[in-house]
């Protein structure tokens, strides 16, 4: 199972390597893992885990950990730039970057984006949001991705209404995703005109719950997860949560990351998306990134280079005021 099916989706937080650590960082010994996370699959134990994973992002990075829907357990994971982890009160707000995880709406956790929020964090001077929102796994009753897409709007709306309490700018409020949140933040911003957002940003992204769009053959998972969501929910309500067939008018800018050697979501489907954003009339950018998977945080070896056209692209959009010191952006497709 870890080699195959559940070895899709790079849930787990990666510890960096003792030659990672950047100076003045922390070289203590990581505590050792649960048990739990050693006999699981990584997937499923990021999920089941979430609770241990929220001490170790409050206590290896600095973070903060507040609930949006309470009724539901579900919590963001906060991450202010380092000069602002002193509270909100010590700089002018920042910008924001929002981040839901991938899993295929199955399981996974904010854990997915713990080392590129740090990165955002240190070299873009942004917050960043890691967001939880209901899998199959931890709310078995829910319908997926339904309400998973209700959750992730309700937390963008809960970081603009406690925007001053975060001390983050809700004018410069960015949404991202990975796969299935890739899925998650497109929808949101299509269907919340007033979140008012500033940018989208999506990695990977699952655009067409039809799983038709760009598909030359899709693989056994791909068809199985089609077929089943099509006996639950029928064309119609697809149709209605596919950011592909809902393309509207946006007054933000997105880009969209999307691997070359992706097998799971082909290149191609980004590629439609991006051509019907622009008949609407919308800045839709696709760049494609050489020799990465659908494991994209996993098998990029080129994070600085990515992080360099994530800091162009809001630097355009009005988010951070300048790009400083970046490489030139991949090809755009």
């Amino acid at each position: 199972l870890q080699q195959g099916l559940l070895a899709q989706w790079p849930l787990a937080p990666r510890r960096p390597a003792v030659s990672e650590v950047s100076p003045g960082c922390r070289t203590d010994p990581p505590a050792p893992l649960p048990l739990l996370s050693r006999l699981l699959p990584r997937a499923i134990a990021s999920t089941l885990l979430r609770r241990q994973q929220e001490r170790y992002f409050q206590e290896e990075f600095g973070g903060e950990v507040h609930t949006y829907a309470p009724e539901l357990n579900l919590r963001l994971h906060l991450l202010r730039p380092p000069k602002d982890q002193d509270g909100p009160g010590c700089s002018s707000s920042r910008g924001c970057m929002v981040f839901l995880h991938g899993g295929s709406w199955l399981f996974g956790a904010p854990s997915q984006f713990y080392d590129h929020a740090q990165a955002v964090a240190r070299d873009l001077g942004l917050a960043v949001a890691c967001c939880e929102y209901r899998v199959l796994l931890t709310h078995p009753r829910s319908d997926v991705p339904f309400d998973a897409v209700t959750d992730a709007g309700r937390c963008v709306r809960h970081l603009r209404d406690q925007a001053d309490e975060f001390g983050i700018d809700k004018r410069r409020l960015v949404l991202g995703g990975l796969s299935a949140g890739g899925h998650l933040a497109a929808m949101t911003a299509l269907e919340g005109e007033e979140l008012d957002l500033a940018g989208l940003v999506l990695l990977n992204p699952v655009l067409d719950l039809h799983f038709a769009a760009g598909w030359r053959r899709q693989k056994p998972l791909v068809w199985i997860g089609s077929k089943i969501l099509h006996a639950r929910y029928g064309e119609e309500a697809l149709e209605a949560k596919s950011p592909l067939h809902q393309v509207r008018r946006l007054a933000f800018p997105t880009l969209i990351l999307h691997g070359e050697e992706d097998d799971l979501i082909p290149l191609e489907q980004s590629v439609v998306f991006r051509e019907t954003m622009q008949r609407s009339g919308n800045a839709c950018t696709v760049i494609s990134c050489p020799k990465v998977d659908h494991h994209f945080l996993r098998s990029s070896t080129d994070l600085g280079g990515h992080l360099c056209t994530l800091a162009s692209f809001l630097s355009s959009a009005g988010v951070i005021q300048s790009a400083g010191e970046h490489g030139v952006p991949p090809q755009a497709v």
